[in-house]
């Protein structure tokens, strides 16, 4: 009979988890007892807070949204309990490492990732760097191709200017050329 009590015990344990990027709060303890989700990828910015209401004599967890939206969540007979659930959450929250993300690749907070989608994700950063690399070189060389073909330029006599010989006045930079005394000279 014993087996029995720890069992009921053990359901009756306030879990919260993150699986799949969403945040799970089961709260079995509280006045309404709720299972709660959140998808956290959604929620950008939200606060969880306690909210005293002294009519009903409770301490409600509330989710107030960026929006200024206020969600309740569940209300607790005592303030320390309320607080508990709070911390807890925060805790999850806190030592997530990557289960934010609705993609993740481990079911909830308390599985690592399997050693073969490290693997895969190592291998394509690999690909990635090769990739890079092997496009500056290929830049490198067409930038050092470009820059080594010598320039020509021809005067009416057909020397290089680059010889020291002096250029046909109208070959120079800034002096109007007609099209046919251009064509005829290249």
């Amino acid at each position: 009979m014993k087996k029995n009590t720890a069992k009921k015990e053990d359901v009756m344990a306030s879990s919260i988890k993150i699986v799949d990027g969403k945040l799970i709060l089961s709260l079995p303890t509280a006045q309404t007892p709720v299972v709660w989700q959140m998808d956290l990828e959604n929620a950008q910015s939200a606060a969880f807070t306690i909210q005293e209401d002294k009519k009903k004599k409770n301490f409600t967890l509330v989710l107030k949204t960026q929006d200024g939206n206020i969600d309740e969540i569940a209300p607790f007979d005592d303030k320390e309990s309320a607080v508990e659930i709070l911390m807890e959450t925060s805790n999850v929250l806190q030592n997530a490492h990557g289960q934010i993300k609705s993609g993740s690749p481990a079911s909830n907070a308390n599985v690592a990732p399997s050693e073969s989608q490290n693997k895969s994700a190592g291998g394509s950063d690999k690909l990635g760097a090769f990739l890079a690399f092997a496009l500056v070189v290929v830049l490198l060389v067409i930038w050092t191709v470009s820059s080594s073909v010598p320039e020509k330029i021809t005067t009416a006599g057909g020397t290089n200017s680059a010889s020291g010989i002096s250029a046909d006045p109208r070959q120079s930079s800034g002096v109007p050329v007609s099209a046919d005394d251009f064509l005829s000279n290249r």
